[in-house]
């Protein structure tokens, strides 16, 4: 119940979010002016393995010719983990964002390079005790390209403290205004997997 009033509040507020309305959604046409809301899967692999669900949301914004900001926000959570082949009932919680500020440059038309550096913070509860935070501060470089008139995709390699990372953001526009992105990120540790509904501006 609380994911879908989450999903409901935060739908609501996604057009007031769009703060330039006299900005093109797209650049080179590429998307970068969007926010978005939708579900979030991440599995975590490390000393104990478990899968959390949640929310995400997402917001890009383009603020000159070639460089743009980009956050996100994952809020997920579990009932039971695995550890030593065993099922445990333990509650973790955990929220993730990341800020983000990009570089893009035209390769050709409908693809662009992109370059990003990050800060991202990691915030872990387990059984509703007190909260274990991280922070990283990742650098991506890869390529935005258009692959048909509705249907673009991102593929960039992140590096963070020494560890390698990949990720994949795709996206269909089914109108002017909206549109479905799909995230993939995986590394040594974890995989997250987003689907968000988008609002263009």
């Amino acid at each position: 119940m609380k994911f879908k009033k989450s999903i409901i509040a935060s739908a609501l507020l996604l057009p007031a979010m769009a703060w330039a309305q006299d900005s093109s959604s797209k650049t080179n046409g590429l998307t970068y002016n969007y926010v978005g809301i939708g579900y979030a899967n991440i599995m975590i692999d490390t000393t104990y393995r478990a899968t959390l669900h949640g929310t995400s949301i997402e917001g890009s914004k383009l603020v000159t010719e070639n460089f743009y900001v980009f956050g996100n926000y994952f809020s997920t959570s579990t009932d039971t983990i695995k550890f030593n082949g065993n099922t445990l009932d333990i509650s973790v919680d955990f929220k993730q964002y990341q800020l983000s500020a990009g570089y893009r440059r035209a390769l050709q038309p409908g693809t662009d390079v992109i370059a990003s550096v990050s800060a991202v913070n990691g915030s872990t509860r387990v059984n509703s005790g007190s909260n274990t935070e991280a922070n990283i501060y990742p650098v991506s470089i890869g390529v935005k390209r258009r692959l048909t008139e509705n249907f673009e995709g991102t593929a960039s390699g992140v590096i963070v403290s020494g560890d390698f990372a990949s990720v994949v953001n795709l996206q269909y526009k089914f109108s002017d205004l909206y549109a479905i992105g799909g995230y993939f990120r995986h590394d040594p540790n974890s995989t997250i997997y987003a689907l968000n509904v988008r609002y263009l501006f």
